[in-house]
């Protein structure tokens, strides 16, 4: 004779019956009505934060219930910005190749400082991880703009070429700043895209 099973038949569909309060915190420290949280953790089955920030912004015009704390317009997004040192020339694949070392130079500071930085993360990767890639002018300016970065808060890597290819070791080719868009873009705002 088999076991008579007991599970619940939300859980079977996919919804959990009471959503996991620690994801549904999560969500309301970035702006999303509790009723909303709720919701979005229940129906992504309580599988983790990422899943119901993703379920809130693909059903973000759906009335569930529950609406975004502010306007979504008014939503502070996260971006990671890289501002290319643009005096040195380099040419197309080195920049892309400089612009990649400032990414991963800036994600490994995010990931070691996890506890500072897990719920700026969480909500950059559900909106698509932004990035943007600005003119920076010359080694003076990307130093100016990484002193007013590190005056805000934001965290920010500045890349030093090795000096194998095109450029002189030692040059600061980029430098990568990562934060709440309204922060970011008083470091950045004025600078143009590459």
């Amino acid at each position: 004779m088999a076991a008579q099973s007991e599970e619940n038949p939300a859980e079977l569909s996919g919804e959990a019956s009471v959503p996991c309060m620690a994801f549904v915190e999560m969500l309301m420290m970035m702006g999303i009505d509790r009723k909303l949280a709720e919701k979005a953790v229940q129906t992504t089955g309580n599988i983790s934060a990422e899943a119901a920030v993703s379920w809130v912004f693909e059903n973000a015009d759906m009335s569930a219930g529950g609406v975004m704390a502010e306007n979504p317009m008014d939503f502070d997004n996260v971006k990671m910005v890289f501002a290319v040192n643009s005096s040195l020339k380099m040419g197309v694949g080195k920049v892309a190749a400089q612009v990649g070392h400032a990414c991963l130079g800036l994600h490994r500071i995010l990931m070691r400082e996890q506890e500072q930085y897990a719920e700026q993360l969480l909500q950059w990767e559900a909106v698509g991880e932004g990035k943007i890639v600005l003119n920076g002018e010359s080694k003076e300016r990307l130093e100016q703009l990484q002193s007013q970065a590190v005056s805000l808060g934001l965290p920010s890597y500045l890349v030093q070429d090795a000096g194998r290819t095109q450029i002189p070791a030692g040059s600061c080719t980029v430098l990568s700043i990562f934060g709440l868009a309204s922060k970011v873009d008083q470091v950045t705002g004025k600078l143009k895209l590459l």
